[in-house]
């Protein structure tokens, strides 16, 4: 396992050195710290894009700081994948909580739904929501020089443009069981996004593409074939 750590903060890194006994984890912390320096590529993305060069295990699922996962989920997806040999990316339902709605929590319970195979993955499956073989990287790699895109125009949506990048190749097979659990909260990226006050790093991001160019890309791609 990998835990990977944009030089955030103390309080943050205090939390982090208590899960550092663990031998399974893998520990990287960036250098970066100034806002200019964060505006240059997706974060997430750079992180991640270092831990898939390091990556020796037969599977891959990504987690973040607001996602839980649900007890089995692992396992399940790994079994899934088992029984599928034909199968390279497994994504699953999951459950999104606004902690900060100031409603009812019976009231405000989203569901992203895994019904269906997908070759439209972009902004319709959440990356904390999948599993795929690390055999596919390669052919990834190969085609656009990196696993994830860390063009900052795409700092919203960098799920959606690896989801893009894997849908060139291969659909997504569901697990219509919910084995995760999504936090949306004030500080999440897509709120910020909306808000009417833009901190510094969303200020200077340049001009962001769009969910719709991913999908009708792809439309036009599968059409094509």
């Amino acid at each position: 396992m990998f835990l990977i750590d944009d030089n955030s903060d103390e309080e943050t890194q205090k939390i982090i050195e208590t899960y550092l006994g663990d031998k399974r984890i893998r520990y990287y912390r960036s250098e970066i710290d100034s806002i200019s320096e964060r505006a240059e590529k997706i974060r997430y993305a750079a992180l991640i894009n270092e831990a898939l060069k390091k990556i020796q295990g037969e599977y891959v699922s990504y987690a973040t700081d607001d996602n839980v996962y649900r007890p089995h989920r692992l396992e399940k997806m790994v079994d899934y994948l088992d029984r599928h040999p034909e199968v390279n990316i497994v994504y699953s339902s999951s459950k999104i909580i606004d902690v900060d709605s100031g409603i009812d929590e019976s009231q405000q319970d989203k569901y992203r739904k895994a019904q269906s195979v997908t070759w439209l993955a972009p902004c319709r499956i959440d990356h904390c929501s999948i599993m795929h073989r690390a055999g596919i990287l390669p052919v990834i790699y190969e085609k656009w020089g990196s696993y994830w895109d860390e063009d900052p125009q795409y700092y919203f949506i960098g799920d959606a443009r690896f989801f893009w990048r894997l849908n060139h190749f291969w659909p997504f097979y569901p697990i219509q069981e919910v084995l995760d659990d999504n936090y949306m909260t004030e500080i999440s990226l897509h709120k910020l996004r909306t808000a009417k006050e833009k901190d510094l790093l969303i200020q200077r991001l340049p001009s962001q593409k769009y969910c719709r160019d991913l999908i009708e890309s792809l439309r036009s791609l599968r059409e094509g074939k």
